[in-house]
Order: structure tokens, then C-alpha cells, then sequence
């Protein structure tokens, strides 16, 4: 019978042949301490089982001295009849010969005759390896080899050989050694005179060390559009405009009345924005536009990307600045904002608002989380190391004889296995398609072990068909695994990104904090080329920080990606949209139209209370007031665009029959149309002075109802806001 203390989850090679006579020590020869059975594990280790038959009461063992340590830390032996474990002793530390250690147990009796011996100790981890042969059933037939590496010195003559794997420990630990505890030695107190302690350095308390990543001032942060800082530029440029048209008025010599003309300020403006085409959506304060792919930012984004380290982001404010705090948190919320949107996972940013800092200049700082990078550094080590997600355990059927020295193929699995031919679009992984998707094999492990990562060849219609490389499958868990790249699937991709607004944080004096959901999406269109159906899976990720907001339920879990089923017919395409957003905090200008945009779109979806929705309301309709004034001045100024060309003309016909005497009937028709559309040009030049006087009292009217309004809410609570210090 053996041994219930089975369960020791290590392995590999030890060594000893041995026994002893009735009260005299003698070395057992190998088959009488025969070898029965070996588990050879994936951590580095194996398990050895050995039947020895004793006479007497002693039994005299041989271990390589390498080997002693593993010997006796695991080391169990019982009674081959009952299964009993049985109490030995041994002597320390054994008697050296050669390499080994000579070891001489005794037993507690001489009654015992059949033990069984069980140890761990070092082993090479053994390799797997899967064939698949693919039908037409919905169902696979399915293999799986164990290759064994035989290196514990002695053969292996028809021994029970199985595998395993499993997420127990193993490690080395001395027990041979003897260990004496240092105890001091006490005197009674004779002396009257004492030495004084020996003098020391005080040393102050020293901050932790930071780790800078990278540090940006004021200047170097580019802000969106719509944000406070760059507001006047905006409505600055929108007069600008205004300026030149009313100078080309003049120069017909008509009274044509501006912005600049009834007094406008700035600082109260309507900003008219240029088309999206023309108008870059991150501008640095000052003036400097600033495309998206600014090289810095873009730079700081790419190393966070590859490092995959967690970062605080110090917000820092300006000595003498208003608002310190908030200036601050909104500086390093504009960094973060547009990390994010250049593909750095949420949840590696955090932000914080440091406010005045003696020595700082106002702008950022990136600081290294070390606590969190830390436990990051572990789990990327841990999934580094393929540590199993289960566990397994196989043996060979039939015993098995494996000389020294060699290796040997164990069979681990065979069977059919619920299975089918699908297509993966994989467009992450390093050694995935953008455009095609991989044929595949998916299937369901039948077993009640892990299957452990390994290559798979597979074979379809009595021909190889492809090779692929499985991860470790849990008992019962599906597998998909890519074998072929045959173009008969396309996928055409498209995405856009956004915002919109989710929560109002605070608006004062007409400067609006708010949450917002910044979302991505992505369109796939996914075309079958094949006169037969086929189940197309789409891998996406969703980066931590991300939730999916639009799209089908995913069906499987494949690693850290999600997988979506894609149904198609023959020489069919569908479309498959998904949607993930992540919240970000911006501060936006109501004056602007993108802070309008926001709060429009806010309204429309029904988020805000009564109150904020009544005053937002009254704010948008003044809003409107002046878009249609401006509106109404824009078309003002293209038809005295149209009366100017008509007049140029006309100049120019009359300018030519002053040469010809016969002309005076044409002539006088010519200047009476002149005077017509003069008057009609003094008219168009009347209406915009009436239409930018409206547009004037709806700006005041605005400006009023802005400097007005004072709301706040409490911010929403964020993984990605660190205390401040």
C-alpha cells in the first residue's frame, strides 16, 4: 500500500540502494530498495517512491551529499501493508563516502520487514507537447506528451512514471547540518567603574528618495481647447477677423461697424472657432499652437507605455498665483488628460496638487509610485515566470524502463475533446495581424489537470495543417490557439475619440470644472472571404482604467483581452462597434464653443438636478441669443460681399463707355444699377450695425447671467487623485 503522505508536491532524482542484516550494517543491493515509481513536476523537483524489504531493524541508505538536504527535509517512511508512517532515527551527520553520505536508519521495531520510501528532490522540469486532429463533428481528437529527462544517476527499470505540475512551493533548507545556539555567559558585576557609550553621528531625518520621470513647466503643457488659459486668444483671433472686414468695409466708403467698433472687450467675447479641420486641439498658453503630437508629451507617454510603471503626476503653482491649489491640480490633470489619450493606461496615473512650493516653478512633475511599482513589478514577474494557474497530474498506464542519462516520451492525455476550426483577429500582440485573422483552433480541455503551456502541431483532412503555441488551459477551461494566417478573413478597422460631460464639478465666474467620460471607439468590419460559414473571435484589450460603455457581451476571457464572436455567412460582413471610456477632469471656458458643446450635451442627456439644469439652461439660450446674431451678421457680410462684386463691375463697365460716344442711353441704365446697389450695400452695412447691437446686449446679458453664476458639487472620488502634502 502506499503511502498517504503522497501529497508532498515536489520531485526529482536522489539516489540509495541499502539495508542491514540483524544488528549488522550492510548496503542493500538495488533490487532489493528497488525504485517504483517517479512524478517528475514542472517546479524543478520530483518525487521518488521506493520499495525496501529490512531484516532487523536497520536500514542503511547512501545519498549523494548534494542530495541530503532534500532527502531529509521530505523524507517519509512507512509501512508497505498498513500505509502507516513509521518514526525513524538516524545518526547526524551521517558518515562521509566519497560524495555521498552514508546514513543508517533505524527503525522502531524489528517487525517491520516491507517499507516504503518517499522523497522530493532536484529534477529537470519536463517539457509538454500537443497534437490535434481537427474533423468536421464540432469535436478534435487530442494528445498530449510529457518529454522526461532521466538524469538521477540510475535507471529507471519499469517504473510507474507520471508528470504534474501545481502552484506548491520548493525550496532548499538545511537539516543535516547540526545547529548550536550561541548563549552568553553571565559573571556576577565586579567592576565600580563603567566606560562611557561610544559617541555617534546624530543624523536628521531624510526624506524618501524620488524618482523623477520628467518635469515640465507652465509653459511646456499644452491645453485644450475651450480651457480658461487660452479663451482670450480665441475670442482675441475671432476679433481679429472681425477688424480686417470692417477695414475692407471702409474702403468702399461705406460705414461698416465691428466688434472692435461698439466697444467690445475681449474678455467678453463670443469665440467664433475655426473650422475642426483647421483648429489644433491642444494650444500652449501665450499664443504657440501646439498640434496633438507634441514630441514631449509624446515622448513621457511612450516610456510610461513600456515601463509600465505607476506615476504621480505634482501639479505645482506659481508663488503668487491665485487658486494655488486648483491652478495646480488642473495643471496635472491637463498632463494626465492627454497621457491618456495617447494610450497610457489610466490606472498607471495618478495626480496631485502640491499648490506653492518654495523652488518650484509652476507647471509638473513626474515621480515614480515605488510602493505600487513594486507590487506591479512582482505580478509582471510573476506572469513572467508562467506561474500555473492549476494544477495537473498524469502517469504512464504501463510501468516504464528509462536508462540513465536519456529521455523519455510520456503520454499524458488522449482522447476527443469538444473542438472547431475558428478564426482569431488578434491585431495586440507583437506577433498579430492588423488586417487578417489567424485560423485557429479552439477546443476544451477534458481533463480534470491543467494543461501546461507547450507547442501544438495540428493536423486536418490527413495532412499537417499548422503549428501553434497554447498557454496553460485550466481543467475545463477553453483554448484557442492560432495555427494559420490564410487571408480568408478581413478586417478593416476605423475609430474616433471624444467627450462628454458626465458630472459638473464647479463653475465661478464663468470657468467650468467638470468629469467627463473621454471615450474611443472602434468599428471593425469583419468580411468573410469563404463560400462557407465561419465564427470569427475578436481579441480587444481593455486597458485598466477603461470600461466598455457600448458593444456585445464578450464571450471569453482570453488572458488580460476580452473575446468577441463574430457569426458570419458565406462571403458575409458585419460590422462590430465598440465603445470604452474612462473619466477625465477638464476645466473649460463657458464663453467657448466647446465648453457650450459640453453642457449642451450634459443637458440633452438628463444628468444635472433642477436648479443647475434651469440655470445652464438660461445661460445656453443666451448663448444662442448671440450664435444667431453672429449668424445673421455672417450673412449680412456675404451678400455686401456679393453688392462689392456686383459694384466692381459695374465701375468697370461704366469706366469703359466713357470712351465711346454712342454709350449715354447704356450708361445712364449702368448708373442708376450703381446707385441701386450702393444704396443697397448702405442698407446690408445698417442691418449689421442693428445685428451687432443685438448681438452687444445679448454679450452684457450673458456676461451678467456668467459672473453669476457660482455652482459646485462635490468632486467625484478617483482612484487617479493622491492626497496632498
Amino acid at each position: 500500500m502506499r503511502t498517504k503522505n503522497r501529497f508532498f508536491a515536489s520531485i526529482l532524482a536522489l539516489l540509495a540502494g541499502t539495508a542491514c542484516a540483524s544488528g549488522h550494517q550492510t548496503f542493500v543491493q538495488a533490487e532489493q530498495a528497488s525504485l517504483g515509481r517517479v512524478v517528475v513536476y514542472r517546479n524543478g523537483v520530483a518525487y521518488y517512491e521506493r520499495k525496501a524489504k529490512v531484516e532487523g531493524d536497520h536500514l542503511t541508505l547512501r545519498v549523494p551529499g548534494d542530495k541530503i538536504d532534500d532527502f531529509l527535509k521530505s523524507l517519509t517512511v512507512a509501512d508497505a501493508k498498513t500505509g502507516a508512517a513509521l518514526p525513524i532515527g538516524f545518526p547526524s551527520p551521517g558518515q562521509a563516502r566519497g560524495t555521498d553520505v552514508e546514513m543508517t536508519i533505524v527503525l522502531p521495531d524489528r517487525s517491520h520487514h516491507d517499507v516504503i520510501l518517499s522523497y522530493v528532490t532536484d529534477s529537470p522540469a519536463w517539457k509538454p507537447s500537443y497534437r490535434v486532429v481537427v474533423g468536421e463533428t464540432g469535436h478534435v481528437d487530442l494528445q498530449g506528451w510529457a518529454v522526461v529527462d532521466n538524469t538521477s544517476g540510475e535507471d529507471w527499470q519499469a517504473v510507474q512514471v507520471g508528470v504534474g505540475s501545481s502552484s506548491a512551493l520548493s525550496f532548499r533548507f538545511d537539516l543535516h547540518s547540526i545547529r548550536l545556539v550561541h548563549r552568553e555567559t553571565l559573571r556576577t558585576n565586579d567592576t565600580f567603574a563603567k566606560a562611557p557609550p561610544i559617541g555617534g553621528t546624530v543624523i536628521h531625518d531624510r526624506p524618501a528618495t524620488e524618482r523623477v520621470l520628467a518635469q515640465l513647466d507652465d509653459a511646456d503643457i499644452p491645453r485644450n481647447e475651450g480651457h480658461p488659459d487660452i479663451a482670450d486668444e480665441e475670442v482675441y483671433q475671432a476679433e481679429a477677423m472681425d477688424k480686417k472686414e470692417a477695414m475692407r468695409s471702409r474702403a468702399y466708403g461705406k460705414a461698416s461697424v465691428s466688434k472692435a467698433d461698439i466697444g467690445h472687450s475681449g474678455a467678453g467675447g463670443l469665440a467664433q472657432a475655426a473650422p475642426a479641420t483647421a483648429q489644433p486641439r491642444y494650444r500652449h498658453a501665450g499664443g504657440k499652437d501646439q498640434a496633438p503630437d507634441d514630441a514631449r508629451v509624446v515622448a513621457v507617454a511612450e516610456s510610461l507605455k513600456n515601463k509600465r510603471e505607476t506615476v504621480v503626476i505634482e501639479g505645482y503653482a506659481a508663488a503668487g498665483e491665485a487658486d494655488g491649489q486648483e491652478r495646480a491640480l488642473d495643471r496635472a490633470n491637463l498632463l494626465r488628460n492627454q497621457l491618456i489619450e495617447k494610450g497610457v493606461p489610466p490606472a498607471q496615473l495618478k495626480v496631485a496638487a502640491r499648490g506653492v512650493v518654495p523652488g518650484q516653478k509652476a507647471g509638473v512633475r513626474l515621480v515614480a509610485d515605488e510602493a505600487q511599482n513594486g507590487q506591479g513589478r512582482q505580478q509582471d514577474a510573476d506572469e513572467a515566470a508562467g506561474n500555473p494557474v492549476g494544477e495537473s497530474h498524469f502517469e504512464s498506464k504501463t510501468p516504464m524502463t528509462v536508462a540513465k542519462g536519456s529521455s523519455a516520451m510520456v503520454s499524458i492525455m488522449q482522447g476527443s475533446a469538444t473542438g472547431d476550426i475558428v478564426y482569431l483577429y488578434d491585431a495586440e500582440s507583437g506577433r498579430g495581424d492588423q488586417r487578417f485573422a489567424f485560423r485557429s483552433v479552439r477546443f476544451k480541455n477534458p481533463t480534470s489537470s491543467m494543461l501546461e503551456t507547450g507547442p501544438m502541431t495540428v493536423y486536418g483532412q490527413g495532412r499537417f495543417i499548422g503549428e501553434g503555441l497554447t498557454e496553460a488551459v485550466p481543467a475545463g477551461g477553453v483554448a484557442v490557439v492560432p495555427f494559420a494566417l490564410d487571408r480568408q478573413v478581413v478586417v478593416d478597422r476605423d475609430g474616433s475619440t471624444g467627450d462628454r460631460m458626465s458630472q459638473l464639478i464647479k463653475v465661478n465666474h464663468g470657468v467650468m470644472t467638470a468629469e467627463v467620460q473621454h471615450w474611443k471607439q472602434t468599428k471593425l468590419k469583419v468580411t468573410n472571404r469563404m463560400p462557407t460559414a465561419t465564427t470569427v473571435l475578436v481579441k480587444h484589450t481593455i486597458p485598466k482604467g477603461w470600461a466598455l460603455t457600448r458593444g456585445p457581451k464578450a464571450d471569453e476571457q482570453y488572458g488580460d483581452a476580452r473575446l468577441f464572436s463574430v457569426e458570419l455567412k458565406a462571403n458575409e460582413t458585419k460590422v462590430l462597434d465598440l465603445e470604452e471610456a474612462t473619466p477625465l477632469q477638464r476645466t473649460v471656458d463657458l464663453r467657448t464653443p466647446v465648453g457650450v458643446d459640453l453642457v449642451k450635451l450634459w443637458l440633452d442627456a438628463g444628468k444635472p438636478d433642477a436648479q443647475t439644469a434651469e440655470s445652464m439652461k438660461k445661460l445656453l439660450g443666451l448663448y444662442q441669443d448671440m450664435a444667431k446674431a453672429q449668424e445673421q451678421i455672417e450673412h449680412l457680410r456675404e451678400r455686401g460681399d456679393e453688392f462689392r462684386v456686383r459694384m466692381d463691375e459695374l465701375h468697370g463697365q461704366i469706366f469703359n463707355l466713357k470712351l465711346i460716344k454712342t454709350g449715354g442711353t447704356l450708361m445712364a441704365h449702368l448708373q442708376q444699377k450703381m446707385k441701386e446697389i450702393s444704396d443697397k450695400v448702405q442698407d446690408n452695412t445698417f442691418g449689421i450695425v442693428a445685428a451687432q447691437e443685438k448681438l452687444m446686449l445679448a454679450k452684457v446679458r450673458f456676461q451678467d447671467e456668467m459672473a453669476e453664476l457660482t455652482l459646485e458639487r462635490p468632486a467625484p472620488t478617483q482612484a487617479a487623485v493622491v492626497g496632498q502634502r
